[in-house]
């Protein structure tokens, strides 16, 4: 084998793993993508979830003052201007 054709192979042999590594190599990024994109919905989704318990922690605080208030003997109408319950 000439040192030419001995270095064309080489080469060709070099841009073949060359091809191998960066297809592993955006294989790789695209894995590192997608479990961006979950990890971001996991925590939009608990953010979501901890959102829906402070309002719902709120609406809770707020229907014990409005009983309270009722038990004081305050009237409804009153209590409705005062407190209003807003679903």
């Amino acid at each position: 084998m000439s040192k030419l054709t001995e270095l064309l192979y080489l080469k060709k042999e070099q841009m073949q793993h060359d091809t191998r590594f960066k297809e592993k190599q955006n294989s790789i990024e695209e894995r590192e993508i997608n479990l961006m994109e979950k990890e971001a919905d996991i925590t939009m989704e608990a953010l979501q979830v901890e959102a829906e318990h402070k309002r719902l922690h709120l609406k809770v605080d707020l229907l014990r003052q409005r009983l309270q208030l009722s038990k004081e003997g305050i009237a409804q109408e009153d209590i409705d201007n005062v407190l209003p319950m807003n679903d």
